[in-house]
């Protein structure tokens, strides 16, 4: 090597390890802001579920590597995720507000769905947790036994989805209309709900993680039907029925969203020295023994990669080819098919955040939201509150125990 090239391979190395130590002197100062501070985890999905599993295991795991600090688990479900990063992404960048969400939101908002206040490239990422192949599921004594079973079906099938612009409805969305199956998708299943459903009939099918799915096999209650890009043995790859440019450009997608899964951000801005501390404790907790036993005990594989990787990888994600790009413009003109049912107020909860009604003899539920749904009395606008049992009253939802979309009642 000439003397020249020396001194450049110096001077570079030189440079290398003052922006490395400059980083690390960043991040260890960055620790001493956490001593005595209540950081707010947003899980964007309700309790129980891959994602409620991975925020709980990874915040406690954060506390220990951010020393003095303590971290506090928020469920805030609704709108396919879109709830929880919103309140993620408006909250003040002072390093004290962090969540998990889907991977999915990528589709969002390249089709700029209505509610969205988020830019995914802007946020503040630590990392994420999984590279998790997309399966579909059925129930454990479900009539189909094979993907091609479902692909064959001559009746509609039903996909199990939280809401529109979830990942598991745009995965079944994706995944019915690429290969022209007759499919309806019911909304209003979160987390854990999805797979009660499937145990219960209500729906036939689950589009979700492989994690999540092989977790719910392995106790019996459901069997993974197919797989995209997976490595569950004796299971049919969707890839392998792709005939049209459409369907094998979304294999494609969902074979690479499913090597960006378990996604964690932050509001954008965040100081440098406070993102880097979170993004060092995020790291030490994934390479954690115990956080690794405890992860491996639930099933759930580890496949990390941190920081600036996965926004770069959250971009590359969001540039599509013309195939992908129409279907997720037809996605967006999707109308959920909503029942109605009527009957007499029976109960009110949680100060009219569920209410129950008395309909054909069977009490049937309602969640309501304060800002989503409708609420009309005698034909007049109203508040939650104003709704009282013995009022006769419509539900206007996806299913029962959903939440409804109008609320019409009568005195």
């Amino acid at each position: 090597m000439s003397q020249h090239l020396r001194i450049l391979s110096a001077v570079s190395a030189g440079m290398f390890l003052a922006t490395g130590g400059a980083a690390a002197f960043a991040a260890e100062k960055g620790k001493d802001y956490y001593k005595g501070k209540t950081v707010e985890w947003i899980v964007s999905t309700a309790p129980g579920g891959g994602h409620d599993f991975w925020a709980r295991l990874l915040s406690n795991t954060m506390e220990k590597n951010l020393p003095g600090s303590s971290f506090v688990v928020k469920n805030r479900p609704g709108a396919g995720h879109i709830i929880g990063v919103n309140l993620i992404y408006t909250s003040p960048p002072n390093g004290l507000t962090v969540g998990n969400f889907t991977t999915g939101l990528v589709y969002s908002q390249v089709l700029k769905q209505k509610g969205i206040r988020f830019d995914l490239a802007k946020m503040s990422w630590l990392g994420k947790l999984a590279s998790e192949p997309r399966t579909m599921s059925v129930a454990a004594n479900s009539r189909f036994k094979t993907f091609e079973d479902v692909l064959n079906s001559k009746e509609v099938v039903k996909f199990s989805a939280s809401g529109v612009g979830s990942g598991s409805y745009t995965d079944s969305f994706m995944v019915g209309t690429a290969f022209g199956m007759r499919y309806k998708i019911i909304t209003g299943y979160s987390g854990s709900q999805s797979t009660l459903a499937l145990m219960r009939g209500e729906v036939d099918l689950l589009m979700g993680s492989e994690d999540s799915a092989l977790a719910y096999q392995r106790a019996g209650q459901t069997r993974i039907v197919m797989q995209v890009g997976g490595n569950v043995k004796g299971v049919q790859d969707a890839r392998d029925f792709a005939k049209n440019a459409q369907a094998k450009a979304v294999m494609k997608l969902l074979a690479d969203m499913g090597r960006l899964s378990r996604i964690v951000a932050g509001p954008p801005k965040i100081p440098a020295d406070r993102l880097g501390a979170l993004r060092a404790a995020f790291k030490e907790s994934v390479e954690d023994a115990d956080f690794r036993a405890a992860a491996k005990k639930a099933g759930r594989d580890i496949e990390p990669a941190y920081g600036d990787d996965v926004q770069a990888r959250i971009a590359g994600l969001m540039q599509q080819p013309p195939e992908v790009i129409d279907l997720l413009k037809r996605l967006s003109t999707v109308k959920v098919d909503m029942l109605q049912h009527i009957g007499p107020v029976s109960k009110i909860e949680r100060e009219g955040r569920k209410i129950s009604i008395k309909h054909e003899g069977k009490d049937v539920s309602a969640k309501v939201s304060g800002s989503r749904t409708t609420i009309t009395i005698d034909g007049k606008s109203a508040k939650r509150k104003a709704v009282k049992v013995g009022m006769t009253c419509t539900f206007t939802y996806s299913r029962p125990g959903a939440e409804a979309k109008r609320i019409d009642c009568k005195n």
